[in-house]
């Protein structure tokens, strides 16, 4: 009886605060669910991507989807309404956002949600290479990426995430931006 009780309100008290990843510091700037409505992660309330889209965000021949993928390790609510939205093309997926000039720090949010190893993405940023084998996990498990230090010259984050078939969509759940320390 009580292991059903916990069962069925475990999402109440699970918690997202051991984010796998370089935790972020600095000074929260933007955090974006891909895909999905607006949720808070780690004390942080991010933009749904109906309101990015109004505010900046651009994400050019982009498909939208939502899966129901059991996340491993597992978190609270919105971390897996997160994880659970995505926006995907074949191939090169291209997102920019508007930022006033200056130095952030990008976190980078992707769960595997088709099979195991199956993504491996080339992270551009400015049309520079800035990481390789992103996203390369199991199923249903997930990363935060980053902080990948960024400077935004003209106004404009541009952020490329390419894999190297045809047959293989980039994809991405989510992004964080934080102004750095110092």
């Amino acid at each position: 009886m009580i292991s059903k009780f916990v069962d069925r309100f475990k999402d109440l008290f699970s918690s997202d605060e051991f984010a796998i990843g370089t935790i972020p510091l600095g000074e929260f700037v933007k955090g974006i669910n891909l895909g999905g409505e607006a949720v808070t992660l780690e004390g942080q309330r991010w933009e749904s991507y109906e309101s990015a889209l109004a505010h900046g965000l651009t994400v050019p021949e982009a498909n939208v989807a939502a899966t129901q993928v059991k996340l491993n390790p597992t978190g609270n609510r919105d971390l897996r309404k997160m994880l659970n939205t995505v926006v995907y093309r074949s191939q090169r997926l291209e997102i920019s956002q508007t930022l006033p000039n200056g130095r952030y720090d990008l976190y980078l949010w992707i769960m595997e949600n088709y099979q195991t190893d199956w993504h491996s993405l080339e992270v551009l940023v400015a049309g520079q290479t800035i990481a390789t084998g992103v996203g390369k996990l199991a199923l249903g498990n997930w990363q935060r990426y980053g902080g990948y230090p960024v400077t935004v010259n003209q106004g404009l984050l541009e952020i490329a995430l390419i894999t190297h078939s045809p047959d293989i969509d980039a994809h991405l759940m989510g992004i964080s931006i934080f102004r750095p320390v110092g």
